[in-house]
């Protein structure tokens, strides 16, 4: 998914605003869930189905919906032309240096899963993968984020 990122405040505080591209037939990725924020996602073209806690919901331009604090979520475009999604997570955290670091390890190529993983142990404040307990999860990451730093492959500097 590419993504524009900016960082604005508001009456209610900071957040940060992502519009994302993605290609029709394209998800996101595996669920994944914020521990310390809640999204709104409006569709602005195309059509997407939202997964928020294994229910999916379709929307269609204008359409939007909240994902609270902790839920884990995925998106798909089921449409026929790029989808646009226009996303604010609120609060920010350090989102946007984690969706950085997730673009770097996957530029133009497959994901480095070394690479991912020693983001997402970084950044495990603002985004965990939904898929594996987080009792699991936290070691795994450290793990893997020491292997990718030790082969040179983690994309945080």
């Amino acid at each position: 998914m590419e993504s524009r990122l900016e960082h604005r405040v508001d009456e209610q505080g900071a957040y940060l605003l992502m519009e994302g591209l993605l290609p029709p037939g394209i998800d996101s990725g595996p669920a994944r869930l914020h521990p310390r924020a809640e999204a709104h996602s409006e569709v602005i073209a195309s059509r997407a189905d939202l997964t928020v806690r294994g229910e999916t919901y379709t929307l269609l331009p204008g359409e939007s919906l909240t994902i609270e604090i902790g839920e884990a979520h995925s998106i798909r475009n089921s449409g026929t032309d790029t989808l646009v999604v226009r996303t604010t997570l609120r609060p920010p955290g350090e989102f946007e240096a984690a969706i950085r670091a997730l673009y770097e390890a996957s530029a133009g190529r497959e994901p480095d899963l070394l690479a991912v993983a020693a983001v997402l142990s970084q950044y495990r404040a603002d985004v965990r993968l939904a898929v594996v307990p987080w009792w699991l999860q936290r070691p795994l990451l450290s793990v893997l984020a020491r292997i990718s730093t030790v082969l040179g492959r983690n994309p945080i500097r």
